[in-house]
């Protein structure tokens, strides 16, 4: 098999387990945070990504997957801070919330690896996590 073939059977098949690969991640995911004790899926049930702020300045999940194309946030603030989220190399602030609100925004994103954060003041430095576009 030519290197050209063996590249294009790699696409075939990366689009083919690339939703399953992307739920499995998602749903390990789920495990890495909670708020107060009460665990959040990370997808809601309309597909939006939901991101919690955490008020010990963490995000409550640091990784996720999205198809390219409009992806959507749901962005919740616990009870004591408020919160953004910017997707860093686009510089592009898809939400942002007062302590004990939920809002929502989208953006527009190709294929790749994106960093999203918080940049209010004092948060940018623990509330960094890794957005891959597939």
């Amino acid at each position: 098999m030519s290197g050209s073939d063996l590249a294009a059977r790699r696409r075939r098949l990366g689009a083919r387990c690339a939703p399953v690969i992307g739920l499995a991640l998602v749903l390990l995911a789920c495990g890495a945070g909670d708020t107060d004790g009460a665990e959040l899926d990370v997808v809601t049930e309309d597909g939006a990504l939901r991101v919690v702020g955490r008020d010990d300045l963490r995000w409550n999940v640091e990784e996720l997957t999205a198809p390219a194309g409009t992806i959507r946030f749901e962005l919740v603030c616990e009870d004591a801070a408020n919160h953004n989220l910017v997707i860093d190399e686009v510089d592009v602030e898809v939400a942002a919330c007062a302590p004990g609100e939920t809002v929502r925004g989208s953006v527009e994103l190709e294929p790749g690896t994106y960093t999203y954060v918080c940049t209010v003041p004092g948060h940018e430095r623990t509330m960094r996590g890794e957005l891959i576009v597939e």
